[in-house]
């Protein structure tokens, strides 16, 4: 389950424009207008994406034409939204100095909209448009493959076969999509759009975490927004990234378990140990569960240890996730959500995600999870 790059709080200033819609601001080289079409006097709200939440910046009501210029906005280089309500709004990525014009239909923004003047919201618009597809057709290889076996049922070989060539074909289509990322990485490195693409790669990919994709996006964007928050805070990752680099030793930590005992990742060493950073509410990590356990109860007798490490918020519901799933091994954590301080120390940006130590806790493997783990678990203990 992805965390966004930018943490979105729906703490929304609604800022009014009755005392500027007769003047231009002086104070700006910066233009976005356009035309929406099906469009009856909607107010368009211009907000910046930040750490902190979404800022309205700029207001603007839609002509009888469907026509709208914002007259006030100076954004910084980063991430907006032109929004109409809550569920209808087109992504941009803006600059101080573009002149921007989006058009697109009223009723249905983000999924109708194009834009000129603006060349990191079209590459946002490309990447996004080519996820979905990938996202789509995945989706849609699940169902044919749940439908196949519920007509099925008595035959198992038949579902075997089917659900290895479905495996197949949507393992291809997930490869695909992180080719093209790594494609577009490497092409626009200096876009803010590509601390975007990172997110999306795959981590059964990488066993070092793409950290030259990092280390390259990193470097063009400090050359080309020194002083931009998003880079700022895009650099910090990467610095805690290669703090935590295959090879470097693990960070230690201390988090209670369930029982509320305290329990450090030091007190594994001599072991080797995979980190399990995961959540009662993640999704994807409670359908992984089935495989990491078969994983511990394959390798524990020849001396594997797991360690999870959940991001819950609810000692509760953590504590019932780990007797449903039937989880087995140490489990602790602070509580403390995305903010939990193990996360922040391991550069942890999407969940369920693994980090496999030796037992000098020096990092051998991050990311891996199914086959790609079960493959390096059994080349360790040969």
């Amino acid at each position: 389950m992805k965390k966004a790059i930018l943490i979105f709080a729906y703490t929304i200033l609604i800022l009014s424009c009755a005392e500027n819609k007769n003047q231009k601001s002086e104070k700006t080289g910066f233009e976005l207008n356009g035309k929406l079409s099906n469009s009856s006097n909607e107010q368009l709200y211009l907000e910046q994406m930040t750490a902190q939440g979404i800022d309205v910046i700029d207001t603007a009501t839609l002509s009888e034409a469907g026509e709208f210029t914002f007259l006030n906005a100076n954004p910084r280089p980063g991430f907006y939204r032109l929004r109409i309500t809550k569920a209808n709004f087109a992504m941009l990525v803006l600059d101080s100095s573009q002149h921007v014009s989006v058009t697109g239909d009223a009723r249905d923004l983000g999924n109708t909209f194009k834009v000129e003047g603006s060349p990191d919201s079209k590459l946002f618009w490309e990447l996004n448009e080519t996820a979905k597809r990938s996202y789509q057709a995945r989706d849609s290889m699940m169902r044919s493959y749940e439908a196949y076996a519920n007509l099925n049922k008595g035959d198992a070989k038949k579902i075997e076969e089917f659900s290895a060539d479905a495996e197949t074909k949507f393992n291809t289509e997930a490869k695909r999509l992180n080719n093209y990322l790594l494609d577009f990485i490497n092409k626009n490195s200096s876009s803010l759009v590509s601390m975007i693409a990172l997110q999306q790669l795959m981590p059964d990919y990488s066993e070092d975490g793409y950290a030259a994709q990092y280390k390259l996006v990193d470097e063009a964007l400090l050359k080309k927004y020194p002083h931009s928050p998003q880079t700022q805070s895009f650099h910090q990752s990467v610095v805690t990234m290669f703090q935590t680099a295959i090879g470097a030793p693990a960070p230690d930590f201390t988090f209670n378990t369930p029982e509320g005992k305290a329990l450090s990742l030091s007190s594994f060493k001599g072991k080797i140990l995979l980190i399990d950073f995961w959540a009662s509410w993640c999704g994807p990590c409670r359908a992984e569960s089935p495989n990491m356990v078969k994983l511990y109860k394959k390798f524990h007798p020849k001396g594997l240890e797991i360690l999870g490490v959940s991001l819950d918020e609810d000692k509760n519901k953590w504590i019932e996730a780990i007797k449903k799933d039937k989880l087995e091994w140490a489990q602790i954590s602070d509580l403390g959500g995305w903010q939990s301080a193990a996360a922040k120390l391991y550069g942890i940006q999407s969940i369920p995600q693994t980090i496999l130590l030796d037992k000098e806790q020096k990092i051998i493997a991050k990311g891996l999870r199914a086959e790609s783990l079960e493959t390096k678990l059994t080349e360790l203990f040969k």
